[in-house]
């Protein structure tokens, strides 16, 4: 019975990608050093059993939000863990955990078998809803560029090295402002695993670029679909733009019971330029700003001349807690908070816009980015003096 719910869920959340199930190769080397599961004391446990009481009680001992998802981790348990035992076959296991963890809408949670397969948990999506798909999403940025060239921005320059055929930055500008879009928030998969080092290469193509953009009266910042990456990636983005040190975020550590946590850990903006960029600043976010890409978009909001536009973020901020289950798969998880500089937590709801615009699939008939057209808008109602901030549906 359990399949078939599981097969009708799939089924349905695939049109739009709320979730997916497919084959891989993983490198074990992705997630660095694993951490530990939590220990099982239960004597005479079969593989099947001791791999999910593992897997339970490593989320019951560092899972961060139990309660701001609504999970009932113990009921979890007592409705699953009948139906284990020594002959579990491995698919049934998987299907099993899979489907404890669905409910989480927690896109950092993730079970993989290392070279077969794995599943990757998902928040319902809006903007997937409307661009389902690779074509959907080509179409997009089609979109985007067409406008960009209809507000007299020159064709994209590509900066920096490509990662799954796409570069690092795409930049164009205009007589008056430059435009930088970012689909991701690492250098390269080999330089990812090594945060300082991937912050400081992209922070030598990012100074060329703010080199290239000193003179414009404003830049605008795509991150609409950033999958993610590193957050000191995300310092090194924002820090361009920093007038002085100031607390970009906190954040602190699962420890204990479901509310306990290590104490409050401060992160800061901190100039990295001899002149910062300080004229405004326009992000466009969506739902696909994940990560550190929702870090860039909470952290930025705290310079004094950003403006945030689009739909909010994703809301998915903890770094991964990987760990390895008694049978070898490995499972991460969330096991952090991270608070704005006002202490919110905007883990699930994503990162709050100043001004809400939505893309839609009518955008790819009209061939027009509304987003992108707005930022535009308000920078010239800015420099005209007729600024007027529309409200927040």
């Amino acid at each position: 019975m359990l399949a078939v719910i599981l097969h009708d869920h799939f089924m349905k959340q695939k049109i739009i990608h709320f979730l997916f199930l497919i084959t891989l190769i993983l490198p074990i080397s992705v997630f660095g050093q694993l951490n530990k599961a939590s220990a099982i004391n239960e004597k005479g446990l079969s593989l099947p059993e001791k791999t999910f009481e593992s897997f339970w009680k490593t989320f019951e001992d560092n899972y961060a939000f139990f309660k701001l998802r609504n999970i009932d981790w113990k009921y979890s348990y007592n409705t699953f863990r009948n139906m284990i035992d020594a002959q579990t076959t491995d698919d049934s296991l998987f299907t099993i955990l899979s489907s404890m963890v669905m409910p989480f809408e927690d896109e950092h949670i993730n079970i993989y078998i290392p070279n077969i397969r794995e599943f990757n948990v998902a928040k319902p999506s809006r903007f997937l809803q409307e661009f389902p798909d690779s074509q959907t999403q080509a179409q997009f940025w089609s979109v985007v560029d067409t406008t960009l060239r209809k507000l007299y921005f020159s064709n994209p320059s590509i900066i920096g090295p490509l990662e799954d055929n796409n570069p690092l930055f795409y930049i164009c500008e205009s007589p008056e402002y430059g435009y930088i879009r970012s689909l991701r928030c690492y250098v390269t998969s080999k330089t990812e695993n090594n945060p300082k080092k991937d912050a400081k290469i992209v922070s030598s193509y990012f100074d060329k670029i703010i080199d290239r953009f000193k003179n414009k009266k404003a830049i605008i910042l795509d991150i609409r679909m950033n999958e993610g990456g590193n957050d000191d990636f995300a310092y090194a983005i924002a820090n361009t733009f920093a007038r002085s040190k100031t607390i970009g975020h906190y954040k602190q550590i699962r420890k204990g019971g479901y509310e306990e946590f290590s104490d409050l850990k401060s992160f800061y903006l901190t100039p990295s330029r001899r002149k910062s960029f300080t004229r405004p600043l326009m992000i466009l976010t969506n739902d696909q700003t994940a990560s550190a890409a929702d870090v860039l978009a909470l952290i930025s909001k705290e310079l004094p001349e950003t403006t945030i536009i689009g739909e909010p973020s994703s809301g998915i901020f903890s770094d991964m807690y990987a760990f390895e289950l008694p049978n070898k798969w490995i499972v991460t998880l969330s096991n952090q908070r991270y608070y704005s500089a006002k202490m919110i937590c905007y883990e699930s709801v994503g990162v709050p816009v100043d001004i809400l615009v939505k893309n839609s699939k009518n955008d790819i008939v009209n061939m027009f980015d509304p987003v992108l057209n707005n930022a535009v808008e308000l920078l010239i109602k800015r420099s005209s003096g007729t600024e007027k901030l529309l409200p927040i549906e």
